[in-house]
């Protein structure tokens, strides 16, 4: 095919427009609505696997439209009264459908790889961290719009009415949402769709990780798939015969029996650690993730003091190390004697700019995270925190709270009340009670309020 004649093919179909739609429905999406994509450490330009995540996340929305602009465009020759006399041309029916495949096929995947080239430079201006684990991610969504286009194409041109575009473009939304949802952790629909079935959406969900990226058996699974899908898009388009289209679905068909049992079965196969992401760099004793090297500088000058305040106690910590991974919102933070864990994505502790505060942060709970997790946030999590930020006054000498802007002033002061009272206690009772403290801090066992307190709340 030449190039004067698949420019001939993009201006005459409806290609030029539906790339331009969906550019606007992403950088619209991108730009007008605030969520994870655009916060560090999740934002979609701050690092290339991010904005290759969240391109693919776009194809909820992206994939209908696509496969409705296929539909509109596979119905023009039944439009202009120009079906039949076509198909008695001598000419092979798959260079005309190779003509008008590729022209809007490969306009769509030009739109679906700006969207995702500009998250990319914007990534790289900002330094921000590469790896080449963007490539299959990008690879499996170009390959989606693609197989989108072109069975859209196979539909209109096999079901030629005025309500097969929408219908097909709002069915298909439908089914990506459910897959979505049915996916997606904590879901209430979860379980109503299989996970691997829900994988044949070339839809990711929302970027929850920074560290994760797609594992190899899902990006083969979906290549399959989607390849099988295109295929038999193509063949529905250049069919003219009734067995020729019935044919066409065979494809589709053994694809889909090859992807199915290749799709990761949850989500925990789905998605896997990326070893360049998480390779481990460090300043003396203070370490992060790699994706993670620019908050280095920030941690290294307070994790090391954090450490000397710490060397004070028994069976002090040695290190200082940044989680590698993403908690989950019921999940309690992992903890070890040997280590001050810190979790980088957590907002509360990103927020935390200077460096007496970060130091602050570090020897909170005597080295050791909170035994909460988010859902667990109750009256005792209000108790920890109180104990916390005593043994990190303690420590610094000053007194101050510990991450909790949001208490109300009365709360603040029943809390300096608390602090006065283990103020009070003799020197070498609180050193007593601090290490009794961490030790309840590092198994997760008793009231580390009522351990500082010596039982008075």
């Amino acid at each position: 095919m030449n190039t004067r004649v698949l420019r001939t093919e993009v201006r005459r179909s409806i290609a030029p427009w539906a790339t331009l739609a969906i550019l606007v429905v992403a950088f619209g999406f991108l730009y007008s609505f605030s969520g994870p994509w655009t916060k560090p450490p999740l934002a979609w330009d701050e690092h290339w696997t991010h904005a290759a995540e969240w391109s693919r996340f776009l194809l909820v929305f992206l994939w209908p439209i696509a496969i409705g602009a296929g539909a509109i465009q596979g119905m023009r020759d039944s439009r202009s009264g120009t079906a039949e006399l076509m198909d008695t041309m001598p000419r092979p029916a798959w260079h005309r459908a190779a003509k008008l495949a590729g022209a809007l096929g490969g306009l769509l995947v030009l739109g679906y790889l700006l969207i995702f080239a500009v998250g990319a430079v914007q990534a790289a201006l900002n330094g921000g961290f590469f790896t080449f684990g963007w490539l299959p991610i990008v690879v499996v969504g170009a390959l989606g719009m693609l197989a989108g286009a072109w069975i859209g194409l196979g539909i209109g041109r096999l079901l030629p009415h005025p309500l097969t575009a929408p219908a097909v473009a709002v069915a298909t939304f439908v089914a990506v949402i459910l897959f979505q949802l049915g996916g997606s952790a904590g879901s209430v629909v979860r379980g109503v769709v299989p996970y691997n079935v829900s994988l044949l959406s070339p839809a990711i969900g929302v970027v929850r990780d920074p560290f994760a990226t797609t594992a190899g058996r899902m990006d083969l699974g979906q290549v399959v798939w989607l390849a099988g899908l295109a295929a038999t898009g193509f063949l529905l388009l250049a069919a003219r015969s009734k067995r020729a289209k019935g044919l066409a679905v065979v494809p589709a068909l053994a694809a889909a029996a090859i992807a199915l049992p290749l799709l990761p079965g949850s989500i925990a196969e789905a998605e896997v650690a990326d070893p360049a992401a998480t390779e481990m760099v460090c300043d003396g004793p203070v370490c992060v993730p790699r994706m993670l090297e620019a908050e280095l500088p920030r941690l290294a000058g307070p994790g090391k003091e954090a450490l000397r305040l710490l060397g004070t106690l028994p069976d002090a910590p040695v290190k200082v190390a940044a989680l590698d991974r993403r908690l989950g919102y019921d999940e309690v933070p992992p903890r070890a004697a040997d280590t001050v864990y810190v979790d980088l994505v957590d907002w509360s502790i990103r927020s935390v700019l200077n460096s007496d505060d970060m130091t602050r942060t570090l020897v909170a709970g005597s080295g050791t995270p909170t035994c909460y997790s988010l859902q667990g946030v109750n009256e005792s999590f209000l108790d920890e925190l109180t104990a916390r930020s005593i043994s990190s006054s303690w420590f610094l000498g000053e007194w101050k709270v510990t991450g909790a802007s949001w208490l109300s002033d009365d709360t603040k002061n029943e809390v300096v009340r608390k602090w006065e009272t283990f103020r009070a206690l003799p020197p070498d009772v609180q050193r007593e009670r601090i290490i009794a403290q961490r030790r309840a801090g590092l198994t997760c066992q008793g009231s580390q309020l009522g351990i500082l307190l010596g039982g008075a709340r």
